[in-house]
């Protein structure tokens, strides 16, 4: 019986797929187009959730069913598979790819280690602040993966220079030597203990700051573009959330969540830093050494690195100054005029984010990255020079993937808003109108931090964004209220090495058990929602004018004065 039951077991992901159309089979009987958007919502969160199918492939169904099901035709769904968002997602990636490819983001990060110091206290911040800075604008995977052999290179010299051993010892076929040995003194067990709360310490540091680093940017992780998408999507373009925008909103959280986990570290592996827990990693000036000589492996800095680093500072400069609301943004020198149903004349803008985003990404693909032709060079020896990213480099390492999952939780939310199903989630929750908002927003927060543990953060925001506005609107509650912390805690996952990538890399790397890692994340979760909570009630009210809800996120038609 027991044999049958673990035989059984293999096959959970053939179980899951087959029976849960079947359970969820009773909302298509009842015949209505809310039923019908509710049957594919559900399927499609299950999936994700727990992943029985890749996450891309299940974002591909509103393609398939939304049509069968007579919610929208398939045109209608395709378009949302390449909105504004994705598009700014595929331009914005691409750039960061170009940075990588031209290792550009190494020197930055060993520049930072080489200027901050080699303390343990300092050398850990040492790597979350380029870690965090680099998170912001390219994959928090690549980034957490380009600075593991830097600590790797690092814990290695302390190994060889402090009797501090932080590599992980091979126990195995060691029994006549342990006999042989004689008893391990005290100190030398504390010494191994210190050790590996260095190494578990510094590993956990570059982890962390790549997920709150990727908070700071609407291109840093994926939540933050579904947001765009989402609000696009839903309430139309003239919501106040861009660029300039988010990262005001976003960037002082950042701050506050990176010292926060800089000191959470400190006092959970090394003490409060007053104390007496001064500990001697071994020669500074050797650790120093040993940074400053993979720095000069990279080499002067050349004409590929500088001229990536020009075509990127461009990037930013045209996203934060299109509509920075502080002061007139060059995007409102390209205004389309319409008349609405009221006679009255409003002005949108033509270009948005993926625009500017994309105009770097043809420039990438046809500047050259060596100065081998003339007037450079001699005539004669004039040879072509490949450009500063070439498409078989951007072929491999882009995650086309990710562009599926943007569009189908697109889909999701235009056929819920479609088919009406929206509409009837927002009259059943409107039952928490009693409710303080304060109580409202906390819950929302500490629901999505524990969803995000152990889901996808982008099929998290997917799933979640659409009903917080649906809750807004019925609450009348601004709804970039609820959206925008929701949006911030699906990159708040500390606690499980599957939670992110970058938990992933360090959990592997450094030879951590999983308690390890929730021990301290566990902490570090409640104290990044205590803060994003704390700044949406104070400077984000201002900001964003939470206190109202606004007209563009009615859904009544205007009434003409």
């Amino acid at each position: 019986m027991l044999h049958t039951l673990r035989t059984g077991l293999q096959f959970w992901r053939t179980f899951i797929v087959l029976l849960t159309p079947i359970l969820l089979s009773p909302l298509l009987s009842i015949g209505t187009r809310e039923a019908s958007c509710g049957f594919v919502i559900l399927l499609m969160s299950t999936y994700w959730v727990t992943e029985v199918v890749p996450l891309p492939v299940t974002a591909l169904l509103p393609i398939v069913l939304f049509p069968f099901l007579g919610v929208m035709s398939t045109d209608e769904v395709c378009v949302k598979y390449l909105k504004e968002s994705n598009v700014m997602f595929v331009g914005g990636l691409i750039v960061a790819i170009a940075v990588e490819h031209s290792r550009l983001h190494q020197r930055i990060a060993l520049r930072a280690l080489l200027l901050i110091g080699t303390s343990p206290r300092l050398l850990m911040l040492g790597f979350m602040l380029p870690t965090m800075f680099l998170s912001m604008w390219i994959s928090n995977t690549a980034t957490t993966a380009m600075m593991v052999p830097i600590v790797e290179a690092v814990l290695a010299e302390i190994n060889q220079e402090s009797s501090l051993q932080t590599i992980k010892e091979e126990n195995e076929d060691r029994v006549a030597e342990v006999e042989a040995a004689p008893p391990r003194t005290a100190p030398a067990d504390s010494g191994e203990k210190k050790a590996k709360k260095i190494r578990v310490m510094i590993y956990l540091s570059v982890a962390y700051a790549a997920n709150v680093g990727g908070t700071g940017t609407l291109t840093g992780t994926g939540p933050n573009l579904v947001l765009k998408g989402m609000l696009g999507t839903l309430f139309g373009s003239d919501t106040p959330v861009n660029f300039a925008s988010w990262m005001g909103f976003a960037v002082p959280i950042m701050l506050v969540n990176l010292f926060l986990t800089w000191m959470w570290l400190q006092i959970f592996f090394l003490g409060v830093p007053w104390g007496k827990n001064k500990m001697d990693i071994g020669d500074k000036d050797v650790l120093r050494r040993v940074l400053k000589e993979k720095y000069e492996d990279l080499g002067p800095i050349n004409f590929h690195q500088g001229a990536v680093l020009v075509n990127f500072s461009i990037l930013i400069l045209l996203w934060f100054f299109r509509d920075p609301q502080f002061i007139p943004g060059w995007g409102e020198k390209f205004i389309h005029e319409e008349v609405d149903v009221c006679g009255e004349t409003k002005h949108s803008q033509l270009v948005d984010d993926a625009s500017a985003a994309l105009l770097i990404v043809f420039i990438l693909f046809i500047f050259p990255s060596k100065l081998t032709f003339w007037p450079f060079v001699p005539l004669s020896s004039s040879a072509s020079s490949p450009a500063l990213i070439d498409w078989r480099t951007i072929h491999d390492r882009f995650p086309w993937g990710v562009m599926l999952l943007f569009g189908g939780g697109f889909a999701l939310a235009d056929g819920s808003k479609e088919s009406g199903l929206s509409d009837w989630v927002g009259r059943q929750l409107s039952i928490l109108d009693g409710l303080p908002q304060g109580w409202v927003i906390l819950i929302i927060c500490l629901m999505t931090g524990l969803v995000t543990e152990v889901t996808s953060n982008v099929a998290t925001a997917n799933i979640l964004l659409p009903v917080l506005a649906e809750l807004s609107k019925s609450t009348s509650t601004n709804p970039l209220y609820f959206m925008i912390p929701a949006t911030v805690t699906c990159s708040y996952a500390f606690m499980l090495p599957v939670a992110t990538p970058p938990n992933a890399i360090v959990f592997s790397a450094s030879g951590m058990s999983t308690k390890d890692m929730m021990s301290v994340g566990v902490v570090l979760n409640l104290l990044c929602i205590a803060t994003c909570v704390l700044a949406v009630n104070t400077y984000g009210l201002y900001m964003f004018g939470l206190n109202e809800f606004p007209e563009w996120a009615s859904s009544l038609s205007p009434v003409c004065k």
